[in-house]
Order: C-alpha cells, then sequence, then structure tokens
C-alpha cells in the first residue's frame, strides 16, 4: 500500500499548516464519524483525496458488539470510502454499546473465546458490505481491566487475525498503555503480537495521572513509544505509520517535528505510494454458539451500565471484580469525552469554554448519556443550565434555539430535525428571540428579535453538523 509511508490524522487545527507542508507527510487519516455529523470535514477530506490518500478511520461501528454491529453506520461507512476512493478503512476490536446504553468510547472486548466469535461473524458482515479494498483491525487500550479475560492480549490478537482474515492496524501508543498498566514490558508484550501481519502504525503521546498512563493524543510522544516503533520496524520496515493528534495544537513545530522523527526512523525517509492490495474474499458467513453470544450480550450490557449510566449498581458481582476505583477513573474519562462532544455545538457558549467548562461537566456528571445523539443532547443541557447564569444568559438563549431548530428530542437522544421548526425564547432583558426554519436537514436557521431588541430577520447558516447515527 503505502511502502514506507508517514501520515498524520487530519484536524482541522492543523489544515492549513499542512497544506504548506505537503512533503511532510505521504497519507492521512479522517475520522468516519466526524464526516458523518459534519459536512464541512466531509468537504474537506473529499479536497484532501486530491492531494493525499485519504484514509477512513472508523470509531464506533462496535465491532465487537454481541447484538450485532449497525448496518446504517456500515453503510455509511461504505458510501464514504467509495466516496473517498479511500485505499483501505479501518475500525477497533472494541464495543461502544452495551444493551440500551451507548456508551460513546471504544471499550476493550474480554478476551475470551466467545468474544472472539462475536467479532470475527461481525467482521465477515462488514467486509461483506465494504468496498473491495482492506480493513485494519485496531487494539484499543483499556481505562479498567475486564475480569472475564481468558487469554493474553498478544495471544488474543494473534487469534483476531486467524479469525477474521484481516492484517492489524498496530496502535503502538495503545499497547504501550496498556503494557504500563498492567505491569508487563512493553517491548516484550509487543514481540509476542503477529508482526507480520501489521499492515499500519499508529502512534500518540500519552500522560501519566494518579499511576496510570492515559493514551491522550494530546501530548508528546514518549521515547518508550518510538522504541517500540524501532522494534516494529526491524521486523516490517515498510510498513506506514500514521501519528494520531487530537488535541495540543497549540505549536505546529511539534507535531512537524514528530512526523520527520517518524520519517527518519527509516533508512529510506520518502514514503512511496504503490499499488493496493486486494482484501480477500470475506466468509459468507461465521458460526456463534448462540448461548454464548447471549451471556456476552448481557455482561456487554452490565458493564455499558456502569460506565454510563446515571445511578449504577456498585454492589454487584462485576462492580466489585472491576473495582470501584477503576470503574470511576472511566466514568471520568467518560464524561470529559462527552463535554468534548458537546461544546462544538455551541456556537456562541463553546467560544467561552474557560467559563463554561466546569457547568458542562456537572451537567454531563448529573445526566445518564442519552442512547443516541447524546452530543445535541448534553449540548442543550448545558445551555438550559446556562441560562441560569447571568454572564452566559444572552448567549445560553441563542445557542438553545439553534439546537432546537436543528434537532428533535425525545427521551432517548436527538436526531436531525427534517421537518420545519418554528419557536423562540426569551432572554433575560424580556425580549424575544424567534426562529423558523424550513424543510430538510441542512435548510437554514432564519432568526429574528422583538421587545426592547427588535431587529429585522437575521438569517444563519446552514448547520455544518448533523447528528451522527444512533
Amino acid at each position: 500500500m503505502f511502502s514506507r509511508a508517514t501520515g498524520v490524522g487530519h484536524r482541522k487545527e492543523i489544515a492549513t499548516e499542512l497544506l504548506f507542508a505537503r512533503d511532510r507527510v505521504d497519507f492521512v487519516e479522517v475520522v468516519a464519524e466526524s464526516c458523518f455529523a459534519q459536512r464541512d470535514t466531509r468537504r474537506e477530506a473529499a479536497a484532501l483525496a486530491s492531494v493525499w490518500p485519504v484514509v477512513p478511520h472508523g470509531v464506533k461501528l462496535s465491532l465487537g458488539s454481541a447484538d450485532g454491529i449497525d448496518e446504517v453506520r456500515l453503510e455509511r461507512l461504505a458510501a464514504l470510502c467509495r466516496e473517498l476512493r479511500a485505499p483501505l478503512v479501518s475500525e477497533h476490536v472494541a464495543f461502544t454499546r452495551g444493551g440500551r446504553h451507548e456508551i460513546g468510547h471504544l471499550t476493550e472486548l474480554p478476551r475470551t473465546r466467545a468474544a472472539l466469535e462475536v467479532l470475527a461473524a461481525n467482521v465477515a458482515k462488514a467486509r461483506r458490505v465494504l468496498p473491495d479494498i482492506p480493513l485494519l483491525l485496531e487494539n484499543v487500550a483499556f481505562t479498567f481491566p475486564s475480569p472475564d479475560h481468558e487469554m493474553d492480549e498478544p495471544t488474543f490478537y494473534q487469534e483476531v487475525v486467524r479469525r477474521t482474515g484481516c492484517d492489524l492496524l498496530l496502535d503502538v501508543g495503545n499497547l504501550y498503555a496498556n503494557a504500563v498498566n498492567s505491569g508487563h514490558d512493553p517491548l516484550a508484550t509487543l514481540r509476542a503480537f503477529p508482526l507480520e501481519q501489521v499492515a499500519m502504525l499508529h502512534v500518540a503521546g500519552g500522560v501519566w495521572e494518579d499511576g496510570f498512563y492515559f493514551d491522550t493524543h494530546a501530548h508528546a510522544v514518549p521515547d518508550a513509544v518510538y522504541r517500540l516503533i524501532d522494534a516494529v520496524l526491524k521486523v516490517s520496515p515498510d510498513v506506514p505509520i500514521l501519528l494520531e493528534r487530537d488535541a495540543g495544537f497549540e505549536s505546529f513545530v511539534e507535531i512537524a517535528g514528530e512526523l520527520s522523527r517518524l520519517r527518519n526512523m527509516r533508512p529510506d525517509k520518502r514514503g512511496a505510494v504503490g499499488a493496493t492490495p486486494r482484501a480477500a474474499e470475506p466468509p459468507a458467513s461465521v458460526p456463534v454458539d448462540g448461548a454464548a453470544r447471549r451471556r456476552l450480550v448481557e455482561r456487554q450490557a452490565a458493564v455499558a451500565a456502569l460506565l454510563v449510566g446515571k445511578t449504577p449498581d456498585w454492589n454487584t458481582p462485576l462492580a466489585e471484580a472491576i473495582g470501584a476505583a477503576a470503574i470511576a477513573r472511566a466514568r471520568g474519562v467518560l464524561e470529559r469525552k462527552r463535554v468534548d462532544d458537546a461544546l462544538p455545538l455551541l456556537g456562541r457558549l463553546g467560544a467561552r469554554i474557560g467559563e463554561l467548562r466546569a457547568l458542562a461537566e456537572r451537567v454531563t456528571h448529573e445526566t445518564e448519556r442519552a442512547r443516541r445523539g447524546a452530543g445535541p443532547k448534553d449540548a442543550r443541557a448545558i445551555a438550559r443550565a446556562a441560562l441560569a447564569i447571568e454572564a452566559l444568559a444572552d448567549d445560553a438563549a441563542f445557542d438553545a434555539l439553534l439546537l432546537e431548530a436543528r434537532f428533535a428530542f425525545d427521551g432517548d437522544g436527538s436526531t436531525p430535525r427534517r421537518g420545519p421548526f418554528v419557536g423562540s425564547v426569551t432572554r433575560p432583558d424580556g425580549s424575544r428571540l424567534r426562529a423558523y426554519k424550513g424543510i430538510g436537514a441542512f435548510a437554514p436557521v432564519r432568526l429574528w428579535e422583538s421587545g426592547s431588541r427588535a431587529a429585522p430577520v437575521k438569517p444563519v447558516p446552514a448547520p455544518s453538523f448533523v447528528a451522527p447515527p444512533p
């Protein structure tokens, strides 16, 4: 595919610098769900495909879900691959939902034979729908160790490769995090992985917090992770490497330096885009033991309830096996991610993140995560809470009304509002802000004011986002 290539995850914060430094990377990766949810991101991804090969990277297909994968999301991923003429697509060996709960983050599978059967069946289904391109499977980092493991991590991924027929996207940062958090030697763990079946590397930085290493994608890559990359290159010298950075964009110089260091790890520093290997024919079906699947469905639902339920039962055998401290750590990570997903949907309040962050964290802590479209629903809850704060109330009224115009809300979450909308909200000074939206999820919203601040109709551009699929 990309022999000796170096790539980077595309983010809007570094888009301009990257275009002025095209020779620093040989390919880019885009998060598939961002392309589903934001029209601007999808347009940018299509434009990038004329400059570099673009690899879609899925994060919520939930290939490890015992109750199956979402066919709508799968079809969207396939359509995106075709649109971008993608040379490959990648997803995670993880589950992101369980029972009635949408976890909203990658959760490690128990390393069991039943989980392998479910994963293989879901992957076979995905490969029958995706275009005829390779599907790479990525290892994930855990926030708590599963009490159900039957095998070690390298053995599990040897079985993943054997049972699915897919190569690995080896995230070296995740491997490092799991090893040090489990008290294992990262290099010894790496050498036991099926390195001959690694088709791409991910690398990212992290940080230690309270004795636990988090792969944050927001900090510099540690030297220990570079040593692991060097060990992989001794086995597979041509494997492409992609740098992930999701935050900490204050200086492109640091990111450029990391890209240069990755490129310089090879004798031949320049990548070459070669022919893309064809994906092997997927199996017609993969059998799964029905009783084992049902047990895993119940277990995943119980794990999800502990992670995102409003009032988790801390006294169950599962909770005691995982440990209260580990559950609290995982819940904290998920709550911060909810805030990160919601704030970009608040056009005015989001610009005042310093004043809003604590309030947003309190709101998400006190409410259960929605089953679908959690970002818009959390954003609306944050805006409503901000109405009670005088300094934020005016912006909160504006954002809350726009969210109501653009999304339909119910007890389970939110969906894009495809029908028309007429509504209003009263501001603290007594003036009234009114909104109208026509038919269609991307129809523009028009706002006008009455009362003490009467003004003519003011059009608001069509939203650049819609709710992601459930």
